[in-house]
């Protein structure tokens, strides 16, 4: 199983790109996110393990420069990324800490918001996680985290190659101790650990030719071939065989990719 703050490939200039284009292709569903959750002008808002750029850019503009943003996150190259983000952008309400999302050292009971994406999936620890997040919040405040499932995931018309990438990918984070399915307990992860009015939505993007993130399984598939190869999910020709079968898929003006669903889970911390 990995441990705690184990990632997949930290520092690695393609993996930022990765994860600069998840942000980017996530983010109009996390701005409507964020109106349901009513995020306020004034608001003290954490972003643990944020990457590059995380939700920072629409938590910063939600709490304006009355309000606090910390993006946390433990990989130095990532949050050189993140710092450059901040600046270019004039996010002037942000501010960015090196330091554990499991152990921040951040003050406690002091953030309105803490938020959490795609942390369960590639690292498991649920417990420790909503342990840190829990703490870090006021009474009454919301502990928010987006997780994947990849019921949706998929490419239309079928090809039996996608989904054999597709489920190697799943199996390859199950094999370092996470769960790419992670967004289908997320409601009952929030409501075992004591959070009231818990809320859930659910969201999928369609990728038409030319979208960033049509090619994701691609780019996932390449980044875990190391494991998929290492823990006999597929042998090599298998792999390569699928890769080239998808690359096709993906090229193909014909075919609609839908990505995984993203689940947005949020509920409020008691107030005693």
């Amino acid at each position: 199983m990995a441990t705690v703050d184990a990632y997949l490939l930290p520092g690695v200039a393609s993996e930022l790109e990765r994860l600069r284009i998840q942000a980017e292709a996530w983010e109009p569903e996390v701005e409507i996110w964020l109106d349901q959750i009513g995020v306020m002008p004034g608001w003290r808002c954490v972003d643990l393990g944020c990457g590059p750029m995380g939700i920072l850019g629409p938590l910063s503009r939600r709490v304006e420069r009355i309000g606090r943003v910390v993006g946390v996150d433990v990989d130095a190259s990532q949050l050189e990324v993140a710092r450059r983000y901040v600046h270019e952008n004039r996010l002037e309400s942000v501010d960015i800490v090196e330091a554990s999302a499991f152990n921040t050292t951040l003050e406690c009971g002091t953030f309105d918001l803490t938020h959490a994406r795609f942390m369960l999936a590639p690292l498991g620890h649920d417990e420790d996680l909503l342990r840190e997040m829990l703490a870090l919040t006021r009474p009454d405040g919301v502990v928010a985290i987006q997780e994947p499932d990849i019921s949706s995931w998929n490419c239309y018309p079928v090809r039996p190659a996608f989904r054999r990438l597709v489920s190697a990918i799943q199996d390859a984070f199950a094999e370092g101790g996470g769960d790419f399915n992670a967004g289908r307990r997320s409601y009952n992860l929030l409501r075992k650990a004591g959070l009231e009015s818990v809320q859930v939505r659910a969201a999928a993007v369609a990728c038409g030719v030319g979208h960033p993130f049509r090619g994701s399984v691609l780019q996932m598939a390449h980044w875990l071939r190391k494991r998929i190869l290492e823990g006999d999910i597929l042998t090599q020709p298998e792999l390569d065989e699928a890769v080239g079968e998808v690359e096709r898929i993906v090229d193909d003006p014909d075919t609609l990719v839908i990505s995984y669903i993203t689940t947005q889970a949020w509920g409020r911390k008691p107030k005693f």
